[in-house]
């Protein structure tokens, strides 16, 4: 699948990523959604699962928010038009949405934040806001009318006294009608409002852009009010053999933006790796135990291994080593490691015969049933 068109990544980046909106037409073409609409009402239902009801019209008050875990009546007594339900993170539970993360392998795995997913009945709408990350608005159900500007706003332009950051004033500049396969860009700060033309279904995949003030805090654990919320950017990004990989650059602008100096190289970077592949969620798996060698033959007989969804993992290339960044553990591993790790870390399904193609069967064994025996990765049968 390519899904930037005629595009290439690096035409992407260097025109687009973080410059201006771009649409989509048929990015994913015939895509059908592993999971429905009343499949999505359902895990709005579960608890621990981050879920959101916008009612424009039909609620106590104009775009009430109401927050998850919902009930069945939650849904049943809505009504015909103006609402939208939100999931959040549905790649952490649905091991096929996660995979489809992998499609984005032009912008580095630390990046990527989370697959949201919205459904709308016609009308439906979260209001005209503005996000301060960059986001892919899938299309997959139905057709959804988008209308965007690229003007500054401030607090002022906001409504008042709401549970939502909405424009109080929209003047649409441009404006498309998305159909299923089409995928809108928006680069951070550029307003948007999307309203449903009929059952509508969007995929929202949306990056990370921690701020000045978040990154100081986890480094320091303490909690100044004087830092600004500056969110980290990467404007001049450039594409790189893995996406797995944090890469010193990347390294070098998170320090720049924390506004460090003579800290020490590797204590930072190692402090980074873990940090940003802390799990999002206390979500916990456990497998089945298995010794090495049961670990082994079932991975040969099934042909391939699933991460979990909730599982970050990226890796830093040091002098003569690989320092591989699991859940906020980190792993020290021979650079002979690299084109393994290069692969798990690309992907969220890996295949054996891959596996067998990047380094010798003992070592991946050695790493893989670490993994397994960790409960980052399942077999998904």
């Amino acid at each position: 699948m390519y899904i930037l068109g005629d595009l290439s990544r690096e035409e992407f980046l260097k025109q687009y990523w973080q410059k201006k909106p771009l649409l989509i037409r048929q990015a994913f073409p015939d895509y059908q959604s592993p999971l429905s609409a009343e499949e999505l009402a359902g895990l709005a239902c579960e608890e621990g699962i981050e879920s959101r009801l916008i009612q424009e019209q039909g609620g106590d008050k104009p775009w009430q928010l109401r927050h998850g875990p919902f009930v069945e009546n939650d849904f049943t007594s809505l009504p015909e038009t103006h609402w939208t339900l939100l999931v959040q993170s549905v790649d952490h539970h649905i091991p096929e949405l996660a995979c489809l993360l992998d499609e984005f392998d032009f912008i580095p795995t630390w990046r990527i934040d989370d697959l949201m997913i919205s459904f709308a009945q016609a009308q439906g709408s979260v209001g005209p806001h503005l996000d301060n990350y960059d986001v892919f608005l899938l299309q997959v159900q139905g057709k959804r009318h988008w209308h965007i500007n690229e003007n500054d706003y401030d607090d002022d332009d906001f409504i008042p006294d709401s549970d939502l950051r909405i424009l109080n004033e929209f003047d649409s500049k441009q404006d498309w009608v998305l159909e299923p396969g089409d995928m809108l860009y928006l680069p951070p700060g550029v307003a948007h409002h999307g309203i449903a033309l009929d059952d509508c279904l969007t995929f929202s995949i949306g990056f990370r852009a921690p701020t000045r003030k978040e990154l100081l805090i986890a480094y320091t654990d303490k909690n100044d009010e004087s830092v600004e919320e500056v969110f980290y950017s990467d404007p001049e990004l450039t594409l790189q053999a893995s996406p797995g990989e944090i890469r010193k650059e990347h390294i070098d602008a998170i320090k720049k933006l924390m506004r460090l100096s003579n800290v020490d190289a590797d204590k930072f970077s190692s402090w980074f790796g873990c940090f940003i592949t802390e799990k999002s969620n206390e979500q916990e798996y456990e497998n089945e135990e298995l010794d090495e060698s049961e670990f082994w033959q079932q991975f040969k007989d099934l042909g391939s291994l699933t991460r979990n969804g909730n599982i970050r993992l990226s890796f830093i290339k040091n002098e003569d080593s690989i320092s591989l960044f699991i859940a906020g553990e980190e792993l020290s591993l021979s650079d002979s490691y690299l084109s393994l790790v290069s692969y798990i870390s690309s992907r969220h399904a890996i295949d054996y015969e891959h596996v067998m193609k990047c380094c010798d069967e003992l070592a991946a064994l050695d790493l893989l049933y670490k993994l397994y025996d960790g409960n980052y990765f399942f077999f998904d049968e």
